[in-house]
């Protein structure tokens, strides 16, 4: 191997840049786990213990309160559940239906449905409120995770 990275000073740095790369992945991804509890994407909450649990078990959490006969939560939710899978790793993606979370949805001041919040150490942080394009609900993800230090 020292004949390798001998043999020109381009392939060398090259080398060293790639094994920095791999080096900076390995301790990163170690280090910070980003959910203990995972939820399937889409998940339908039954209960404020299940959202407590949903929110506390990952360090970024997204709720989508919808209602069952909304039109924008039926075309959203496609969108929530594929923006999810991406990001699944990472966050729970669960969805809490405003009639049963009455209460905790009127606490956290939503007004409409589909409403999204993100939760960052099980503290709401942003709210989405209404339908969002697939990259606008991305950028909102994205956001969230970055300033949450997590991916």
């Amino acid at each position: 191997m020292t004949a390798y990275i001998s043999t020109g000073s381009s392939t060398s740095s090259e080398l060293e840049a790639i094994l920095r790369r791999k080096a900076l992945q390995l301790l990163t991804s170690g280090s910070r786990r980003c959910c203990v509890a995972r939820y399937p994407v889409g998940y339908e909450l039954s209960g404020v213990e299940e959202l407590g649990e949903a929110v506390k078990g990952c360090r970024v959490a997204f709720v989508m309160f919808f209602g069952r006969v909304c039109p924008y939560c039926k075309a959203f939710d496609p969108i929530f559940r594929h923006v999810g899978a991406k990001y699944a790793d990472l966050a729970n993606f669960v969805k809490a239906e405003v009639e049963r979370f009455a209460l905790t949805a009127s606490a956290l001041g939503v007004m409409g449905t589909p409403t999204t919040f993100a939760f960052v150490d099980g503290r709401p942080a942003e709210a989405l409120p209404g339908f969002a394009v697939a990259p606008v609900f991305e950028q909102f993800v994205q956001r969230n995770l970055r300033d949450a230090r997590c991916g």
